[in-house]
């Protein structure tokens, strides 16, 4: 299965034959070009996921890679689309988290006895401190887990963490505020006030989140144990596991509860001060006040104190204990469990002594009720990890050669250039109206805009109904936007209407040219798909950096030269007006006025901001332009805006150099200066038209997501 990253346009290859892991959501494939990477393909995409997946992209956290090689939070390193035009969002790429394995099996006794006898009680300390540490880096930057859960943390043999499953975080998105829930959760891992309700109607907070950490914690230094099992001494049944962290049960707290610890539990004792501390904040004093629990930082504090007292056995090397106990607690408790050492010595591993039965039996009192889904889930987890290596093949992958491609491409620069000529035509037919609504006062263009945004808006709300959030739209900004819209459709209808009534040729070749300039910017947004996404992180140099830098540049040059053009013709009238000098103009040569400074202004501003942001974009650098998928809104309407002035700035230049050499003696019959100023001005005043075409183009097409 070949699939694009969209960030990067690689067409990369799914080793579809051999999955690494499925779940509910999706299915995890090694990537045949590249063994250090990932995919996740879901089962049913959906455009929410593609909007969740871009803003985690746009925003990692700070320490989602600790150094080449090593991570500490498989975070999405690109989104996956299909190959044809349709571009539909199927998954996304991660890193390939190599020899780790999930959690569980390091806290369980059985299976750390069976896989990992060596890694002793200093190691599921420095677990605890690498797993509060990636807790907090997700926790400063703005993201909830919220599906706290054994299954989503995996662990190397050197104690190195990494959390996987992250598209099921929640997210909040740092511009518009919209926040992308996690509508799962795990009952052992939640907090009471989230029991038993509907995580999809939830906003979770990092209080929360720390409740589902200290659970793991308790259950890595705790041999397993659960904080909330015990042997219930109540009448009845025993309640399910949900129910006593609803009820607030800490066994091991300082308050009565109808449960006493497991007979085989590590006492509670056997753990340092300080954290047996934090955790009684955490499950009991925190009870009925979330916020006092303790921080990761505050975990991470507590375990490096923990870790730094811990003390070696004299009979057992592999035994570490905290300093505060007088004995060792792990030769006692071998001794409890029959001669069954929980963190046998090396010589014991190589002897294969670990894997002996138990020296006498203990009999059993058989329960015949079947064990709870919960209840095995608790304690003996079966998750497959999506860090499998799979088995090498000597098969030779040749790229598949077809026809498709170049149909494809054909087919998106013939849509790109009618749908962007049209595009064009329209926005110029629209400024048209404006222009002479405004500066001629033509009160019927006037009443059109009126109708125009009554029944805008009025749609804009119907549609509103039909489609509520959070799939939907706003109802506020349904209006705002159905307004706008209908302002729009009915000043190109006002303008097409005027140009056919008025019979101005000025009119016909300035639609002509709006097409042109539409063509061009279609043609180049279909053939290159320029992105819609600014992320805050990273820089390119060389000459990416120029390109990224003539980019913003335009777009900065554009508004400080419309700025500046406005503010000198301004000043002029102020000075007259000052110095008592009666001036001739109307209003409406006025406003002429300022249209044409602003546009020869914005022209200058954009040439001279391609060539300083180029420059600059070179040497100093310049933020990425990474592909994006449906921005849209306020977000969306700033980037459009950039790339439309960009793109729009571009065209506009070229076609001045075509009109200047071309169509001279209908520029400027009169001028006598010589074919170079012509041909500069020509330039500037169509850059500068571009510019603010695009600018209009750019925002509003941005704002709708595409095209």
């Amino acid at each position: 299965m070949r699939l694009q990253r969209q960030f990067n346009g690689q067409i990369i290859t799914l080793d579809t034959r051999t999955p690494l892991g499925s779940g509910g959501e999706g299915r995890i494939y090694g990537i045949l070009e590249d063994a250090n990477l990932v995919a996740k393909i879901y089962h049913k995409p959906t455009d929410e996921d593609a909007d969740k997946l871009t803003v985690m992209y746009n925003y990692p956290p700070a320490t989602a890679m600790v150094s080449p090689g090593l991570t500490a939070i498989a975070w999405p390193l690109d989104l996956l689309h299909t190959t044809d035009h349709k571009r539909q969002i199927l998954g996304y790429l991660m890193p390939r988290v190599k020899k780790a394995t999930p959690i569980h099996i390091f806290y369980t006794p059985k299976s750390r006895r069976e896989q990992k006898p060596l890694f002793n009680y200093l190691y599921l300390h420095r677990t605890a401190r690498n797993l509060v540490a990636s807790f907090a880096d997700l926790h400063s930057s703005g993201y909830v887990i919220g599906d706290v859960n054994e299954s989503n943390i995996l662990v190397s043999d050197t104690a190195l963490v990494t959390l996987v499953d992250t598209d099921s975080f929640q997210v909040r998105d740092p511009d518009t505020g919209f926040i992308y829930r996690c509508p799962v959760g795990k009952a052992e891992f939640t907090p009471p006030e989230l029991q038993g309700q509907a995580f999809r109607e939830l906003n979770r907070t990092p209080e929360q989140d720390r409740f589902g950490l200290a659970v793991l914690i308790f259950l890595l230094l705790m041999e397993g144990t659960h904080p909330f099992s015990g042997v219930y001494q109540g009448s009845g049944d025993p309640p399910a596991i949900e129910s006593r962290v609803r009820a607030g049960h800490f066994v091991y707290g300082t308050r009565q509860v109808p449960y006493q610890p497991m007979p085989y539990a590590p006492p509670f004792e056997l753990l340092y001060p300080k954290l047996q501390q934090l955790f009684i904040q955490c499950f009991e004093t925190a009870y009925n006040n979330p916020q006092v629990r303790p921080d990761a930082k505050t975990w991470l504090m507590g375990l490096k104190e923990a870790e730094a007292n811990l003390i070696t056995c004299s009979q057992q090397p592999e035994h570490r204990y905290g300093n505060h106990l007088s004995r060792c607690p792990w030769c006692d408790r071998a001794e409890k469990l029959g001669g069954r050492d929980p963190f046998p010595s090396r010589l014991a591993v190589t002897q294969k002594q670990h894997l002996q039965p138990l020296k006498r039996k203990r009999k059993r009192v058989l329960n015949n009720k079947p064990a709870s889904v919960n209840q095995r889930s608790l304690f003996t987890p079966v998750n497959r990890s999506i860090s499998a290596t799979p088995r090498v093949k000597n098969s030779l992958v040749l790229p598949q050669t077809s026809n498709l491609h170049l149909q494809t491409l054909f087919g998106n620069l013939f849509e790109g250039v009618v749908l962007g000529g049209l595009w064009g035509t329209s926005v110029l037919s629209a400024i048209i109206a404006l222009i002479f609504a405004f500066v001629q006062g033509k009160e019927a263009i006037l009443g059109g805009l009126i109708v125009g945004a009554m029944w805008g808006s009025f749609l804009g709300v119907v549609i509103s109904v039909y489609l509520p959030p959070p799939g939907g739209i706003h109802r506020g900004i349904a209006l705002i936007l159905g307004g706008w819209s209908g302002i729009f459709v009915a000043a190109v209808i006002a303008g097409f209407i005027f140009g056919v009534v008025e019979q101005e040729p000025l009119i016909g070749q300035t639609l002509i040219w709006g097409g042109l300039m539409g063509m061009i910017w279609g043609a180049i947004w279909h053939l290159f798909k320029p992105p819609l996404s600014l992320p805050h992180i990273g820089r390119l140099w060389g000459r990416r950096g120029a390109f990224v830098g003539g980019v913003w540049g335009s777009y900065l040059g554009t508004l400080g030269g419309m700025g500046l053009g406005i503010l000198a013709v301004g000043w002029q009238q102020f000075e007259q007006i000052k110095l008592n000098v009666n001036s001739t103009l109307s209003f409406s040569e006025i406003a002429l006025r300022i249209i044409a400074t602003t546009i020869v202004a914005a022209g200058v501003g954009t040439l001279g901001g391609i060539v300083a942001g180029g420059l600059f974009g070179t040497v100093g650098g310049a933020p990425s332009l990474p592909l994006s998928l449906h921005l849209s809104g306020r977000r969306g309407a700033f980037l459009g805006a950039i790339w439309g002035n960009f793109l729009g700035a571009i065209s506009g230049a070229g076609l001045g150099v075509l009109g200047a050499t071309t169509f001279a003696n209908v520029l400027d019959s009169s001028s006598t200066t010589g074919a170079t100023p012509l041909l500069m001005g020509a330039i500037i005043v169509s850059a500068g038209i571009g510019s603010i075409w695009g600018l209009i183009s750019g925002l509003i097409w941005g704002a709708f997501g595409k095209l």
